[in-house]
């Protein structure tokens, strides 16, 4: 009989230790798409803490010739030719950033973190006719081979520091989420090359180069707006 007891007791002591196991809340992981500022992407989201705190991996990627239609042409106005310019911004981001919801009963979270990656912005000035004569104004002509070409190309650094806020969770409460990161990424002061070609060497000199640098040197933060949906993997 005191067998059996020690067997029951046994029993009760193994079942309540599953049973504690078991209610230990297990960490979440989820996928999401998004778009926003920085184009398209997707990412892989992980809890570290359930209710408080979340990883999320992300890569995103822009090309604005995805929705811009270039060329656009341009007057100089005076009686001149045209000119053609191309806008390009290309952008690939690959990011790491962690939630902190500090309200448990709210969606509202204070995100930071950090993304590597290229963010270009580019314009391409050329004259809308290739051949014949290029009018810079109205009494003033050349040829159009002798116009030259010219690229301005503004960047940042690669690695960017990133602080924000917002509202939803990466690892949702059902299998579907929604949610909206609003911040800004630290760029570093904007670098500015321009590489160019024919009269548009002698108008655009370096030291025209190095005034437009100064006058954009202070515009270091870059906005962001995010919108992703998430698919929860765990049940």
């Amino acid at each position: 009989m005191k067998k059996f007891y020690l067997l029951i007791l046994s029993a009760l002591l193994m079942g309540n230790a599953a049973t504690a196991q078991s209610s230990k809340p297990t960490l979440g992981n989820s996928i999401n798409i998004q778009f926003g500022s920085f184009g398209f992407g997707a990412g892989l989201s992980r809890q570290l803490k359930p209710g408080k705190f979340n990883l999320r991996i992300s890569a995103e990627f822009l090309d604005s010739k995805n929705f811009v239609k270039n060329p656009i042409k341009v007057n100089l106005g005076d009686g001149a030719s045209d000119v053609l310019i191309n806008p390009t911004v290309t952008s690939m981001l690959l990011g790491a950033k962690v939630d902190w919801h500090p309200f448990k009963k709210s969606s509202f979270k204070l995100v930071g973190g950090v993304s590597y990656g290229s963010g270009d912005f580019y314009v391409d000035v050329e004259p809308a006719q290739k051949t014949g004569r290029f009018k810079l104004a109205k009494d003033v002509e050349l040829d159009a081979e002798e116009f030259g070409t010219a690229r301005l190309i503004v960047s940042g650094n690669k690695v960017r520091p990133y602080l924000g806020l917002g509202f939803g969770r990466a690892i949702p409460k059902h299998k579907l989420g929604f949610s909206v990161d609003l911040g800004t990424y630290y760029a570093g002061s904007p670098k500015l090359a321009v590489p160019r070609t024919g009269m548009i060497e002698s108008i655009l000199t370096d030291q025209n180069i190095s005034d437009i640098e100064k006058n954009i040197k202070n515009y270091s933060f870059v906005p962001n707006i995010t919108f992703s949906i998430t698919y929860k993997l765990n049940k």
